[in-house]
């Protein structure tokens, strides 16, 4: 392989341009089937009773997953070698600053004979060989890819991360931020742990201008918009404001995300599921071919989900990569122009995640049990929401009307005299909903009940 050597020397470029799309996936059902069965769609439905797989084989695009899981298919280029490459990139798109360069850059690979996966976040400040451009940052080669040929930005980063790495990429996945934000919105936000207060005073905002935002530690419930924020924010104070916190954040958005689409509640709803593959027909794009997203289905099959291994390339002691200067910019470079350390974490990836410590356990979100009444006139609100709570490890203990069907507002009544202060606040985030004083003694709620909600139309 060609030896790799920066030079410093070369200048930076423009490359907010904006070109269309490359080609998206395939068909609606195949990309369910990425989603269900890459992340343990079969030890999924392992873990139901008789009866619950009845229900389950009654959704319809869940029968033509299972079907399409089994039937014939085409090996994934690197299915022989035992591993299999693919890189994740998420970009602003139409509409927004820099449109085409990558916020987000994730290689993901999958050793099929062991059932593991693993997610390797990549700086975007990454200092790599653009053809024709010199040494730029690994964010740009999307947007460059595109300046030279509209709809190959994705596999022009593929190429170049290829021989940075030293390993064969075969597939991309590209989606840009209102895909993003639109299916986070359409499963009705994401829970995330934030590990630490922070803010921050730069973050972009329309016409070039900037706003501030703040996320507080702790279980937050986050619609598009803010998932999004939380993801993309890289000036935060608190240790937040850096490249590598930042990817950090994205993996734990991208663990929420996963959950949240391969919920049993999402799963069973058809207007949900319509409405998530509707955004993803619109924003994603792929080189897999249909086979190999099926192959690439079966295989996840077979996969524990809760064991994907997640790992950050940022920068100390241990690290093959250190900080400099290109053209005023910050850039991270090979320590002593020694690229075998980098190539070295791409070879062992399963191995060292493996070896590295285990991640400190977050706190379980502060349980609370519910009653759910519908105070409106739309019919089987309050079973929608309950499913929708018990997600949010709410313990549902009864459902009904309430004694009105015209309340505007969600009410919430709190009969635990504040003692659980946290499971009210994420309960309010969740519902949209306020808290009713001085009349819950007029109320008879479930017995034991910690939290009594009145479903309004908000």
């Amino acid at each position: 392989m060609k030896p790799l050597k920066v030079n410093l020397l070369d200048s930076d470029a423009s490359y907010n341009h904006s070109h269309p799309r490359g080609r998206s996936l395939a068909t609606p059902t195949a990309i369910i089937a990425v989603f269900l069965a890459s992340f343990g769609f079969g030890r999924m439905t392992m873990s139901f009773s008789p009866a619950s797989l009845e229900e389950f084989d009654s959704i319809p695009i869940l029968r033509q997953v299972r079907h399409l899981i089994g039937s014939p298919d085409r090996k994934l280029k690197g299915e022989a070698s035992d591993r299999i490459n693919i890189l994740l990139l998420g970009m602003g798109g139409e509409g927004h600053e820099g449109p085409n360069l990558t916020d987000t850059i994730i290689l993901a690979s999958i050793r099929p004979s062991t059932g593991q996966a693993t997610l390797l976040s990549v700086p975007r400040d990454l200092l790599v060989p653009v053809d024709g451009q010199g040494w730029r940052k690994v964010n740009s080669a999307n947007a460059f890819g595109e300046l030279a040929a509209p709809g190959r930005g994705a596999d022009a980063t593929r190429n170049i991360l290829e021989q940075v790495f030293g390993i064969d990429i075969p597939y991309y996945v590209r989606i840009d931020f209102d895909g993003f934000r639109e299916v986070v919105d359409n499963v009705d936000g994401l829970d995330v742990y934030v590990d630490r207060s922070f803010t921050d005073p730069s973050y972009p905002a329309a016409n070039f201008a900037t706003q501030t935002i703040s996320f507080k530690a702790g279980w937050q419930h986050f619609d598009g918009a803010e998932a999004l924020k939380f993801a993309r924010s890289r000036h935060g104070s608190g240790g937040e404001g850096n490249d590598f916190a930042r990817s950090r954040r994205q993996q734990k958005v991208i663990a929420a995300l996963k959950e949240k689409l391969l919920s049993f509640e999402t799963l069973k709803n058809p207007a949900r599921v319509s409405t998530v593959l509707a955004s993803l027909r619109s924003h994603v794009a792929t080189n897999l071919q249909i086979g190999e997203i099926l192959r690439l289905a079966k295989i996840g099959a077979a996969m524990d989900r809760s064991a994907i291994a997640h790992t950050v390339i940022d920068i100390g002691a241990d690290s093959p990569l250190t900080e400099s200067m290109l053209a005023g910019a910050y850039v991270l470079v090979p320590k002593n122009d020694d690229w075998s350390g980098v190539r070295q974490v791409a070879a062992d990836i399963f191995d060292l995640a493996r070896a590295e410590e285990a991640p400190t356990p977050k706190p379980e979100p502060q349980r609370a049990s519910i009653e759910i009444r519908n105070g409106t006139e739309t019919s089987g609100l309050a079973r929608d929401v309950s499913g929708r709570l018990a997600e949010l490890r709410f313990d549902i203990v009864k459902i009904g009307n309430a004694d009105a069907a015209t309340h505007k507002k969600t009410l919430i009544y709190d009969f635990t005299s504040g003692s659980k202060g946290e499971a009210l606040e994420r309960l309010k985030l969740a519902l949209g909903a306020v808290e009713a004083r001085g009349q819950r003694d007029r109320l008879e709620a479930a017995s034991g009940v910690d939290f009594l909600v009145i479903l309004g139309q908000n």
